[in-house]
């Protein structure tokens, strides 16, 4: 949206409050100009029209840095946006939602402060990427894991607190918290769980401690900063197995899904196991132009001519397995006796040792043993756009084939008319799985991100009617997402907001985040509701 003259004061807000800011961490980690329109923006936005410029970023190195920041905005009533890496590419980046915010990026503050090899689990900072934990581990000979999610730039405790996922066992990384450290807006530091006692010796291995579980308020919310977490790692097993099944028709890949959900909810199969169209896989392995001219989605003949040469499905499941062969051979039997009826699929197996290097791993499989790569982002080429961007869709549904039919036309109605070609994924967990969908468009076009952004905002209407609700959000359509769950006049909504304003009473922290706003913005969730609802009219 433009700066309209309701947000020129924040501006002048922020302004006002730069010196006492670069006073309190060093000017030297104050940063503007294009710094903050390449690091700290949307990089798929406008370039002619960014939705929210920030005034300037802030890197602290400290909580007591965060403190004197917090101190200062509250003073001033200056907006902040908090993120760790500001890589949450495809859902906003490091942008903030009110223009004229201040952006504050805890890259600085990157120590693995902890690791306990016979509990497993590690003590991170927000600026510690999963590239770098792997890299500690590794350095230091622990029998313990990374679970990765498919880019492994991004941080650690961001991805975990906006319920992000990876691919083995441990790959729902909000259930693996234990034990956080949070500032409130007004400065106070709280520890969660058994880390509110003070001489605790469970602080990481106990979830729960004494009254409600608080780490789950904190995530997918703006009531505090993240500055320390302590994750669950997976001990190291004696071997892995790779187990692809691919399937011909996507009458196929719905009977998959439920062939495999038995099997998901007694444990055979233990991981976040993944089933991806093949457009999924392909635009990470080659380029539209090898395979034709023009920009029209490809034909089923292309398709074909795809399968053979790179040995795909229409739809490809990826399934892991760990322990000792012995028991990885019961469990693969139990998968092939799961999917004999089903015509169109055959499967193919790879194992690993438990500490096989990631040069010795068939780079798709490594995620599955928590392996980092940044192998996925090619798939950003795979157009040939000077600025090629992506839009971010992601509901969860029941674990059923029917749902994954629904999901899937509906998913491919919208890309035929956006003439797109798309890759569609479903994540499994035992009952439910999350479709994430990647639409690629031209971002130095746009026309093109506004017809992407419109048709993404109407699936996101179309697969709420259904009874699907977003996992995770763009910036954009966080108010919109946020308007889906309207059980008792949005009753969760009200709830959110009385929390927001008992601890952010002058609303400083992340004004908008998850459809959060505080009173002292609220009128801003207005102009934002308005402007979309222009956009996408």
């Amino acid at each position: 949206m433009t700066i309209q003259a309701e947000h020129i004061g924040v501006f002048e807000r922020a302004a006002a409050a730069r010196p006492e800011f670069e006073n309190a961490i060093g000017a030297e980690h104050v940063f503007d100009g294009e710094a903050v329109l390449a690091e700290f923006s949307d990089p798929y936005d406008n370039r002619e029209r960014h939705r929210s410029p920030a005034s300037y970023a802030l890197q602290p190195g400290s909580v007591a840095e965060i403190q004197r920041i917090l101190a200062i905005a509250n003073h001033h009533r200056v907006p902040l946006w908090t993120g760790s890496q500001g890589r949450n590419n495809g859902y906003g980046g490091g942008a903030a939602r009110v223009p004229g915010s201040v952006i504050v990026n805890l890259r600085r503050m990157n120590r693995v402060l902890e690791v306990d090899e016979t509990f497993g689990y590690a003590v991170v900072e927000p600026g510690v990427s999963f590239a770098e934990l792997n890299a500690h581990l590794v350095a230091n000979d622990y029998a313990l894991w990374t679970d990765v999610p498919d880019l492994s730039w991004g941080s650690v405790m961001g991805n975990t607190l906006e319920h992000g996922v990876g691919y083995t066992p441990y790959g729902e990384h909000a259930d693996q918290v234990c034990g956080m450290e949070v500032v409130l807006a007004d400065g106070d530091i709280v520890r969660t769980g058994m880390a509110g006692q003070a001489n605790s010796k469970l602080a990481h291995t106990h979830q729960r401690g004494f009254g409600p579980r608080l780490d789950e308020m904190f995530m997918q919310s703006n009531f505090g900063i993240v500055t320390k977490m302590g994750l669950w790692l997976m001990p190291r097993p004696e071997a892995w197995r790779a187990v692809w099944i691919h399937a011909e028709s996507d009458q196929d890949c719905y009977q998959l899904i439920d062939a495999l959900r038995p099997l998901l909810m007694d444990k055979t199969i233990a991981n976040r196991a993944i089933i991806m169209s093949l457009m999924a896989m392909v635009t990470a392995m080659s380029r539209k132009k090898d395979w034709q001219a023009g920009d029209e989605p490809v034909t089923e003949q292309i398709r074909a001519v795809i399968r053979e040469r790179f040995g795909l499905g229409n739809w490809n499941a990826r399934i892991g397995l760990y322990g000792s062969p012995e028991l990885m051979d019961i469990q693969q039997r139990r998968i092939e006796r799961a999917i004999a009826h089903i015509p169109g699929t055959r499967l193919v197996a790879r194992q690993y040792p438990g500490d096989a290097a990631a040069a010795d791993v068939f780079p798709p499989d490594q995620a599955m043993a928590g392996i980092p790569n940044m192998d996925l982002i090619a798939m950003m080429d795979w157009y040939g756009f000077e600025h090629p961007g992506h839009a971010a869709y992601g509901p969860i549904m029941p674990l059923a084939g029917a749902d994954g039919r629904i999901l899937h036309e509906l998913v491919d109605r919208h890309c035929m008319e956006l003439g797109r070609d798309y890759g569609l994924a479903f994540a499994m967990t035992p009952r439910s799985m999350q479709a994430f969908v990647l639409i690629l468009f031209d971002a130095g076009d746009p026309d093109d991100i506004d017809r992407t952004f419109d048709h993404t905002a109407q699936m996101i209407r179309e697969s709420a009617a259904l009874g699907y609700g977003e996992y995770r959000g763009h910036l954009a359509f966080m108010d919109l997402i946020a308007d889906q769950f309207d059980f008792n006049n949005h009753a969760a909504r009200r709830l959110n907001e009385r929390i927001k304003d008992a601890l952010d009473p002058h609303g400083i922290l992340s004004p908008g985040r998850q459809g959060i706003w505080p009173t002292a913005f609220r009128h801003e969730a207005g102009l934002l509701r308005a402007a979309d609802a222009t956009a996408t009219a």
